[in-house]
């Protein structure tokens, strides 16, 4: 396990820039297995150099405007997004994912996602609105399979222990029901530690939040 680096528009990130990015999130009311399972993982992950989501910055990531940072994109290109997302979601139905098992990688831990077909639909979809508003540079990098973020390293490891110690949880599996789509000004900040290394930690503000199947 090596330390998080974020990266925005294949270059470091900026501390304290943000960028528009589409993020599913649980519901506390609704997905309480996942937080359950969230908890559990959260416990292991302590003893680690691993700076762990708070239970209200757990997400999937569906896609990341690389067009230009927060900042350079107006009012009117939000509003047009937005449009531009609600007019295609409205025909995607809500449906469930299974989030785990919890997976240890070089730069934190997850929760892996099955089955991948609703998960590849939404993102298919939501990069389209990106390419109407924003044309081909909204889309920087080549994405992969979905999964949950639990945590991201500060610090290095050895990634087979913990590996072990997340296997250990059970239950490892929990569903998250997926049907909504947030828009979010999502930003990272890099903090000082007394080793001269630093941790970089998430926030962001809600821009707006798009329902699936209102057709």
């Amino acid at each position: 396990m090596k330390p998080f680096e974020p990266v925005f528009q294949r270059r470091p990130w900026v501390s304290g820039s943000s960028a528009l990015s589409l993020y599913v999130l649980p519901s506390p009311a609704v997905d309480t297995e996942l937080f359950n399972l969230v908890a559990a993982c959260r416990a292991v992950l302590e003893e680690y150099p691993v700076w762990c989501l708070p239970d209200d910055l757990i997400h999937i990531t569906i896609e990341i405007s690389s067009w230009a940072t927060s900042e350079h994109i107006s009012t009117m290109q939000r509003t047009r997004l937005v449009s531009a997302l609600t007019a295609r979601l409205a025909g995607l139905d809500p449906f469930t994912v299974l989030c785990g098992s919890p997976v240890a990688n070089r730069s934190g831990a997850l929760l892996d996602t099955h089955p991948d077909q609703g998960l590849t639909a939404l993102q298919n979809l939501s990069r389209a609105a990106l390419w109407e508003v924003h044309d081909s540079p909204a889309i920087a990098h080549e994405g992969g399979r979905g999964h949950a973020a639990l945590g991201y390293a500060y610090g290095c490891a050895d990634s087979d222990p913990l590996q072990s110690a997340l296997r250990r949880i059970s239950p490892s599996h929990a569903p998250l029901t997926v049907s909504s789509l947030h828009l979010l000004d999502v930003s990272w900040t890099a903090h000082p530690r007394p080793d001269g290394g630093v941790r970089w930690e998430m926030d962001w503000d809600p821009v707006a939040v798009i329902p699936l199947g209102t057709r």
